[in-house]
């Protein structure tokens, strides 16, 4: 295990992973399934700078950070739509949960940028 291998943005995935995860487990009184696609992929997120320290070769890190990116882009545009368009049904802590997947898949963004 390395740690010098994980890059700054990659511990902010971590931190911003576990933020996220924390707060939605913490608020959220009966979580459906959307909260925990969430939940899953902020702990995914949290388990980032693992994956990289972990890892001997870069491969494994690089398509595990751009299969992550494409997930955490297509549940922020679940997220968007359901803050855009609100149903009847309650979404508890969707802007959390929001704030937490734009922040995830920005700072994802800049990591895979970085490694291109």
């Amino acid at each position: 295990m390395k740690l010098s291998r994980v890059h700054p943005a990659e511990w902010l995935v971590g931190l911003i992973g576990l933020i996220v995860a924390f707060g939605l487990i913490r608020t959220v009184s009966s979580p459906g399934t959307l909260h925990l696609i969430v939940i899953l992929v902020a702990m995914s997120g949290l388990a980032l700078p693992v994956v990289v320290a972990m890892s001997a070769k870069t491969n494994v890190p690089i398509v595990y950070e751009t299969f992550l990116w494409i997930v955490s882009c297509l549940v922020s545009l679940v997220l968007v739509f359901k803050a855009l368009f609100p149903s009847n049904v309650v979404f508890e802590s969707g802007y959390l949960a929001l704030a937490g997947m734009l922040a995830i898949s920005f700072t994802l963004w800049l990591s895979v940028r970085r490694e291109s």
